[in-house]
């Protein structure tokens, strides 16, 4: 392709991604419901308009249309990939665990990229070493041992570093979810796929244009990003949030986890006088930032707190609400969210999502004998469950069979 057409047609491209990028920004963070991942990929987008941005503007006046230059293995261009590479992650860990992410997690995500950026500032500005200039491979196979070739590759490895990330949070989503939510109706893994995949597209581009020194590669690039950024606006904005945002906000923080209980108030019932009994208690009420000490105190209380969440289930049945969640047994019980999910995964071997069922499914099969005028959709809305498909897949999952088939067998048993 001619060079003009070419700048014409991305140009115009760009001018689009700026524009749908701009207008999601704005859309995504304006909307009362919106989460904190919808923030972080307004943020997204809104960085890849700027940049494009600044790229048209230096089109029009230079002839340049670029924050950096597009050649061979340039570290401004890796150092600016990389950065776009950290801003990608951030979304997905969000969307993945919300509330994890703090800025101090996020300072330690960008790290690598920092400590490389600083040993090459260091190498060539304090040390003098020679930076060389490459424009194929030839060149970087002569200067391989160069150790800012080096640093290049590392910094070329972070894109990686962040497929990596997002999918090992894959893989254990699915099992963080069954420990907070009590229902997965809403829990979308698919467009979280997708968002990996199209990452793994955008960082394959990368590298082509890292390698290749042919601008033109570079429209492609863009036709991806402004393909991604319509596809990810749609899924984004009509993705539902199961809970309000927030949910994830309080206690998230393991490191600094406790438990809440005034240790003090409690009786210490070891043998002894009173003055050692004094003692015991405060011991227990001046350590409760250890983390041994309060590991173990959570381990002796472990007994009282399930009889108390137990006493709770079948007097209150808060389960059958359908927007139970995992930070409502807050109401009975001193422990934050990293201590309520112990609580059900080492005090009941299963996950809050299994826990809730189960009392789900008792409590439906009780309705399934006793009110048989009932309906099945009556049951399932009667019983916690966000619909009635959801219902006859936890029941039928359960039961090993459906709860018509269920209801009409336990009923002919009892004639």
């Amino acid at each position: 392709m001619p060079l003009e057409p070419f700048r014409y047609i991305r140009q115009s491209v760009m001018s689009m991604l700026c524009l749908i990028c701009i207008i999601g920004a704005v859309v995504l963070i304006s909307r009362k419901k919106g989460s904190r991942a919808d923030a972080l990929f307004a943020f997204l987008m809104f960085m890849i308009a700027l940049t494009n941005m600044i790229s048209l503007i230096r089109g029009f006046t230079t002839g340049y249309a670029g924050v950096v230059g597009f050649t061979f293995m340039s570290f401004p261009m890796l150092v600016y990939g990389s950065v776009y590479a950290f801003f990608f992650l951030l979304y997905p860990i969000e969307a993945f665990r919300p509330g994890w992410l703090s800025l101090k997690r996020a300072f330690l995500l960008f790290l690598p990229t920092l400590v490389i950026l600083g040993v090459y500032l260091l190498a060539t500005r304090i040390f003098g070493v020679t930076v060389p200039v490459m424009d194929d491979w030839n060149d970087l196979t002569r200067e391989f041992w160069n150790i800012t070739v080096w640093l290049r590759l590392f910094v070329l490895f972070y894109p990686l570093f962040g497929l990596i990330i997002m999918l090992r949070y894959r893989k254990n989503y699915r099992a963080w979810s069954e420990n907070n939510y009590a229902s997965l109706e809403h829990i979308n893994v698919q467009w979280l796929v997708d968002y990996i995949f199209a990452n793994f597209m955008i960082t394959f581009s990368c590298l082509v244009i890292v390698f290749s020194n042919n601008p033109r590669t570079v429209l492609v690039h863009n036709i991806i990003f402004l393909l991604f950024f319509i596809y990810g606006f749609y899924r984004v904005y009509f993705q539902e949030n199961p809970y309000p945002e927030g949910y994830f906000k309080a206690s998230m923080n393991e490191e600094k986890a406790e438990i809440w209980e005034n240790i003090g108030q409690d009786k210490v019932s070891h043998s002894g006088d009173c003055e050692n009994e004094m003692e015991t208690e405060t011991e227990l009420t001046l350590t409760p930032l250890d983390e041994p000490v309060k590991t173990s105190l959570f381990t002796i209380k472990l007994p009282e707190y399930k009889m108390k969440l137990e006493q709770w289930m079948e007097s209150e049945k808060p389960y059958l609400r359908k927007d139970f969640k995992l930070t409502d047994a807050m109401e009975i019980l001193p422990l934050n969210r990293s201590y309520l999910s112990r609580l059900f995964n080492e005090g009941y071997g299963e996950s809050f999502y299994h826990f809730v069922m189960r009392y789900r499914i008792e409590e439906s099969k009780q309705l399934l004998l006793s009110r048989p005028d009932l309906s099945i959709t009556a049951i399932a809305a009667m019983t916690g469950f966000s619909s009635p498909p959801v219902f006859c897949r936890a029941f039928t999952q359960e039961m090993k069979c459906s709860p018509m088939h269920w209801r009409e067998r336990e009923l002919t048993s009892l004639l």
